[in-house]
């Protein structure tokens, strides 16, 4: 029986063997475009969105995902005393948040202006207002913000940062903040060890 189990596969693989054996070409032609030249993980043969930025995430079509985000910006311009006029350095910051709103178009500005405990606080609210109107005028008419997207808002000396009667609690809370709030789109990138999220 043991001879008979060792024969059967013997007996098979020769019945095989006279049978013709078929030979491949030495070179087959590429129908396709292989290649990854913009190093996102899809050949070009299948690539929709060529230059893809490096390190996206990217669909079955090298197309870059977007992801939406939440993202603050925040804005603080010192005013003088019983003044609601800005002053030329001031400017600077107003810039970088025009340029921070001229990107993310559909971020919306709060200018929240702010007065110091000194005074009236009928008087405070008023000069507030005024202040926050200021840099609002200012992003609209300066930089070209469109007035859909920002807000001017009064809060007189009922927020201080400091609350206390000192000629620096004074100066620190006679200001304006600006806070950002909206969805932005922006791309998704790919998980790497370095990630921090």
């Amino acid at each position: 029986m043991n001879k008979l189990v060792l024969l059967l596969p013997i007996l098979l693989l020769a019945g095989c063997a006279n049978q013709e054996i078929a030979t491949m070409q030495d070179v087959s032609p590429q129908a396709n475009d292989l290649r990854d030249l913009d190093y996102d993980g899809v050949i070009k043969a299948r690539e929709l969105c060529g230059e893809t930025l490096s390190g996206a995430a990217v669909n079955n079509d090298g197309c870059a995902k977007d992801k939406t985000v939440k993202q603050s910006f925040r804005l603080d311009v010192k005013f003088p005393n019983d003044s609601a006029k800005l002053i030329p350095s001031n400017y600077a910051k107003l810039e970088q948040l025009a340029a921070f709103l001229e990107e993310q178009d559909g971020a919306v500005a709060t200018i929240e202006g702010h007065a110091s405990k000194v005074g009236n606080p009928a008087y405070n609210l008023s000069l507030s207002q005024r202040r926050a109107d200021a840099v609002a005028t200012a992003l609209i008419e300066d930089f070209d913000i469109p007035a859909s997207r920002v807000e001017a808002v009064g809060y007189g000396d009922t927020v201080p940062l400091i609350d206390e009667d000192s000629e620096l609690a004074h100066e620190t809370n006679r200001r304006v903040m600006a806070s950002l709030s909206g969805e932005f789109s922006v791309t998704d990138m790919r998980w790497t060890i370095f990630t921090s999220e």
